[in-house]
């Protein structure tokens, strides 16, 4: 029998093969399940363990009540109701699919655009997944009854009871009370609300935005365990909520309707204020908007609609709408050329119905000419050659610094308002930042006579009024008067704060309002239309162009296009000897001043001293005409 020689491998080789391989199987096993409860419990373990919590506890806010508005007669302006929201926590619906099926038999049992509820979904999503957030503000106790008997279809859905503000009237004072919208999310990542969740309303208009952090309080929380299907099994903590404090305005409601009526269906804004504290007693602006319209949140249509509007009613004309101020500013330069000793109340210029400058001609109002006159004459008149001649002397730097020093222009004062804006006061360094070009002394004309590049509010027209009636005192004009507690006790009173006081020659100033009451009670005064019985007035008219004479020489005012048309003024203040109110009058677009806007102010004026218009007769405001008088369709 013949061996085998060949070679053999040891009888453990191949189960050495096969124990190596076990071993990496293992190994590679080994990793990956460590890998993965690496996963689990560092990596997510906070998102697993709040998902855990959140399977047995639930921590819910509960919502506070927003603060009163109040009149300065304490009537309440602003109130709260009771509302329902429907809060969802996005986290609990589910994947897309689940979210349009939700949102598409939610709309159908709601009568509510399934489109527009997983729009909002989608928003809530964005900024908390695990938060309830509020879906739909408005319920109805109909639309409670609907959920509640198919609670079980709407998984991560809950019904909360919330305040929604009431206005006494939503056409009351709309750009100074304004409304509450839902909080973006650029608010949210701003860290100037702190406590806020997404879906909670903020101010973002009026007083209800420049005074949120006093009316809105602080929520409480609760902390509660529930069951898988969402529903209360016991409270573990409570914190109880803060009302927010009350608000009382220097408005005067019954000054108010009036300024607001005799606006009309005309576009401008009519500013009342005391000028010995500057309490706004009247802040009207129109066209204006219905705060209804916004209770609840404003619908996108109706929104669309109010920022395509030509004539702007969500603008509040009164503090944010800047104009020449044309010759109301005849007041301020009167004063600062007094203080600067250019001119005296004596000082005689002549004019011939046009001044020449160089190569072009600065025309008077009056062509004829209103011969050689003093001060006192030139307000009354409102000749516009004599203060060609004092702007050509003063220059327009001295001009700028002493209206902005003498009656804040140029920039805010601080009225309790986000949309005040500062008007402009040119001068040399503004035009060379601006247009990269040198001031030409022609220029400082127009200036003078409150046209050119000068631009003012209404409520700065109002200002340098009240400094003339209250003997040269720039005061912050303010709508706050008061805020107290939830209880009504009060916590705070806003005071008088003095800016700047003119010191300027006592005679001197007696002189300027001397004038002023020549506007309206001398023969040849361009504000005679506003006198009222028993009452002596005192006052300035203004008209300011918007575009040059010259392209529409020969017209009459309502034979040019609408928003070509000359914009009237009219600033007044009462009782002359002894001031205590002003009345700034703005009409866009309908020409003379002491022709259109002078009646209005006489009304106005005649109301706050009962001399024969009674507030209460003035209609409610429930229609708000869809084009101001005059309006051709052309603008």
């Amino acid at each position: 029998m013949a061996w085998d020689e060949t070679p053999k491998e040891p009888e453990d080789g191949g189960d050495g093969r096969r124990y190596f391989w076990i071993h990496v199987i293992l190994l590679v096993a080994f990793v990956v399940i460590v890998g993965r409860l690496w996963i689990l419990q560092v990596a997510m373990g906070d998102e697993f363990l709040r998902k855990s919590e959140t399977n047995h506890t639930r921590l819910t806010q509960i919502p506070t009540t927003r603060g009163l508005i109040k009149d300065r007669d304490g009537r309440v302006l602003v109130d709260n109701s009771v509302s329902y929201e429907l809060l969802v926590t996005p986290k609990e619906v589910g994947e897309p699919a689940a979210q349009e099926d939700l949102s598409r038999r939610l709309g159908a049992l709601l009568s509510r655009d399934p489109a527009e509820l997983l729009r909002r979904f989608h928003a809530l999503r964005s900024k908390s997944l695990y938060e309830p957030g509020v879906w739909i503000n408005d319920l109805t106790r109909a639309d409670i009854a609907l959920l509640e008997t198919r609670r079980l279809d709407f998984m991560g859905l809950a019904v909360r009871v919330n305040s929604m503000r009431k206005p006494l009237s939503g056409n009351f004072a709309p750009h100074v009370i304004g409304y509450l919208g839902e909080i973006s999310k650029a608010q949210l990542e701003s860290g100037r609300f702190p406590g806020l969740s997404p879906g909670d309303l903020i101010g973002q208009a009026g007083i209800e935005q420049s005074m949120d952090s006093v009316l809105q309080g602080e929520k409480g929380q609760v902390l509660m365990n529930v069951d898988s299907r969402g529903r209360l099994l016991e409270e573990l903590e409570k914190g109880f909520p803060t009302p927010g404090r009350n608000v009382t305005l220097t408005l005067d409601s019954r000054m108010q309707r009036v300024a607001q009526a005799l606006l009309a269906e005309r576009a401008g804004a009519i500013v009342v204020m005391d000028p010995n504290n500057f309490e706004i007693l009247a802040l009207a602006s129109s066209p204006y908007f219905n705060l209804d319209d916004f209770t609840g949140g404003v619908s996108r249509e109706r929104w669309r609609s109010l920022m395509e509007d030509p004539f702007h009613p969500m603008e509040n004309r009164a503090v944010g709408g800047q104009y020449p101020p044309g010759s109301t500013f005849k007041i301020a330069m009167s004063i600062s050329a007094l203080s600067e000793g250019v001119i005296t109340p004596e000082t005689v210029f002549h004019c011939g119905g046009a001044l020449r400058m160089g190569d072009h001609l600065f025309g008077c109002w009056n062509r004829r000419g209103h011969g050689s006159l003093s001060l006192h004459r030139s307000l009354k008149e409102s000749c516009d050659v004599y203060y060609y001649e004092v702007g050509r002397r003063m220059g327009v730097d001295r001009i700028a610094k002493n209206v902005r020093r003498f009656f804040g222009l140029g920039r805010t004062l601080g009225v309790d308002l986000q949309t005040e804006r500062p008007g402009l006061v040119p001068d040399q360094d503004w035009k060379m930042r601006r247009f990269k070009a040198p001031w030409n002394a022609g220029e400082t004309l127009p200036v003078s006579i409150g046209q050119g590049y000068l631009l003012a509010t209404p409520l700065q027209v109002a200002q340098y009024t009240a400094v003339a009636a209250n003997g040269g005192t720039l005061m912050r004009p303010h709508l706050v008067m008061e805020i107290s507690d939830f209880e009504g006790r009060l916590t705070s009173r806003v005071d008088k704060e003095i800016i700047n006081q003119l010191g300027l020659n006592p005679d001197y100033l007696d002189k300027v309002r001397k004038g002023m009451e020549g506007v309206v009670n001398d023969p040849g005064g361009t504000g005679r239309r506003a006198q009222v019985a028993g009452v002596r007035v005192a006052g300035k008219t203004g008209t300011s162009q918007v575009v040059s004479l010259k392209r529409f020489q020969g017209y009459t005012t309502a034979g040019r296009p609408y928003k070509f048309r000359d914009h009237a003024w009219y600033t007044a203040y009462a009782p002359a000897e002894n001031p205590e109110v002003v009345v700034t009058v703005l009409l866009e677009h309908t020409g003379g001043g002491g022709t259109n806007a002078g009646p209005i102010a006489g009304k106005v004026l005649a109301a706050w001293f009962d001399k024969g218009v009674d507030a209460q007769s003035f209609p409610p405001f429930q229609v708000q005409p869809d084009k101001p008088v005059g309006w051709k369709g052309d603008l």
